[in-house]
C-alpha cells in the first residue's frame, strides 16, 4: 500500500506530457507543418514513381492505385484525432513526405514516432535527418515526454538502421506483434528516454553543424559524433 501511494506521489510530481498538436517547426533545411489535403497530390507523385514498391513495402497500407484513393487515405488521416501528422517541406521541392506522432499516453509520458514517409529525393539527406531531430526535440523539450518509441518489422532493415543511427535503444522483439497486409510480422521495439535525450541532442546539433560538412558531404557520421561526446 505504501509503495502504491509513493508511486502515485511520484506520478503526480512528474505530471503529464502535453497532447501533441499539429504545429509548425522550422529548421535550417526543412520545415514541419500540419498535414493538409492539398499536400496529397505532390506526396503521391513522389512516392508512387519508380521506387513505389520499396517505399510502401513495410507500410500497413499502400501503394495506392491512384491519386484519388491516396487523397481519401490522407483525408482519413486528418480525421484521426489519435494521431498527429506533419508534412515535411523543403524550399526547393515543397512537400516531400510526412511523419506522425501516435500512440500517445500523456499520463505516462510515452509516445511513438511512426508512419515515417520519405520521398526518394528526401532519403539520405541532411534535411531528412534534421526532420527527425526536430520532431524528437519537440517531443522531449516542448511536449515533455519521458519515452519516445520507434517500432518496425524485423524485416525492415532500413528502419532498424535508422533507429540505431538516431540513438534509440533496441529493447527486443514482439513476436507476431503486427499483421501487415495479411501476414503476421515480428516487431522490433526501440526507445529513447528523456534522460538520454541531452547527449543525443548534443550529437545531433554537432553533426548538423556546417563545420561537419565539406562539399556537401559529412565529415563525421552521427554515430562517430555521438561516440566522441
Amino acid at each position: 500500500m505504501a509503495e502504491q501511494e509513493s508511486w502515485k506521489e511520484l506520478s503526480k510530481a512528474a505530471g503529464s506530457a502535453s497532447v501533441p498538436r499539429a504545429i509548425t517547426v522550422i529548421g535550417n533545411h526543412i520545415r514541419l507543418v500540419p498535414l493538409c489535403l492539398e499536400d496529397a497530390d505532390d506526396i503521391f507523385r513522389l512516392t508512387h514513381a519508380g521506387e513505389r514498391d520499396d517505399i510502401w513495402a513495410e507500410m500497413k497500407v499502400g501503394p495506392f492505385d491512384g491519386v484519388q484513393s491516396f487523397r481519401a487515405h490522407v483525408s482519413d488521416l486528418l480525421d484521426d484525432q489519435s494521431r498527429t501528422f506533419l508534412t515535411l517541406r523543403t524550399a526547393a521541392a515543397g512537400p516531400v513526405g510526412w511523419l506522425c506522432l501516435m500512440e500517445a499516453r500523456p499520463a505516462h509520458r510515452v509516445i511513438e514516432l511512426g508512419y515515417v514517409l520519405f520521398a526518394p529525393s528526401l532519403q539520405r539527406t541532411v534535411a531528412a535527418s534534421e526532420s527527425l531531430f526536430l520532431i524528437m526535440r519537440h517531443v522531449f523539450d516542448d511536449l515533455g515526454y519521458r519515452r519516445l518509441e520507434w517500432t518496425c518489422t524485423t524485416a525492415n532493415a532500413k528502419s532498424r538502421r535508422a533507429a540505431d543511427r538516431l540513438g534509440f535503444v533496441f529493447e527486443g522483439i514482439l513476436r507476431e506483434g503486427l499483421t501487415l497486409k495479411g501476414r503476421p510480422c515480428d516487431i522490433c521495439m526501440y526507445s529513447l528516454l528523456a534522460r538520454e535525450w541531452a547527449p543525443a541532442s548534443a550529437a545531433f546539433q554537432a553533426w548538423l553543424s556546417p563545420e561537419n560538412f565539406a562539399d556537401g558531404r559529412q565529415v563525421r557520421s552521427l554515430e562517430e559524433v555521438r561516440a566522441s561526446l
